[in-house]
């Protein structure tokens, strides 16, 4: 089965990824890790580039969430009681840098952190590179996974190694935030 969905990485190449992550960027509940784990891999054997992987990756991820943040700024706008919005705004405006660059660390969050961001028209300057930069740093840990312990991981392994390496993602977070907050 493993090696089914490494060749089937491989054939896909960066193009695919590219497209795929479009997809995993929008509402669509597709996981990253279907392609990053077995990417990694072929990354641990000479077959790809771990940068070029994570750049491609980040970036399809990112037209997707932009995909989804003015999808739901268009339909916020027409459905949305205005009060409604309000109160996402004012959330946005204190907790929005840090949300969206938490959710896409979070298992099952990372692709919908755009709808409210959109609906609360959350500054693109902030959103774009925040949303990249953190799927870069998710992917770069999937990547990870999979190099390290390539087809010699079992999925018990990779689900605790992974849950230790968000743990460690998400105190990092915190600090960066910290700091982020005073900008």
């Amino acid at each position: 089965m493993l090696d089914f969905v490494v060749n089937s990485v491989f054939e896909i190449g960066y193009i695919g990824f590219f497209f795929y992550m479009i997809v995993v960027g929008t509402f669509v509940p597709l996981p990253t890790q279907l392609i990053l784990i077995p990417a990694g891999y072929l990354a641990s054997q000479g077959k790809l580039d771990i940068a070029t992987t994570i750049l491609v990756t980040a970036s399809g991820i990112t037209i997707g969430a932009l995909i989804n943040y003015h999808l739901a700024d268009y339909i916020s706008q027409k459905f949305l009681d205005k009060s409604k919005a309000q109160k996402l705004k004012k959330f946005f405006d204190k907790y929005g840098k840090l949300s969206v660059f938490l959710a896409p660390l979070t298992f099952g969050l990372g692709q919908y952190i755009s709808i409210p961001a959109g609906v609360a028209k959350m500054d693109l300057k902030w959103f774009v590179p925040i949303i990249f930069i953190s799927n870069s740093i998710w992917n770069l840990s999937m990547l990870s996974l999979g190099y390290i312990y390539g087809e010699d991981a079992s999925s018990h392994t990779i689900y605790v190694a992974g849950g230790s390496l968000i743990l460690v993602i998400v105190v990092v977070s915190f600090f960066v935030y910290k700091e982020f907050k005073s900008y």
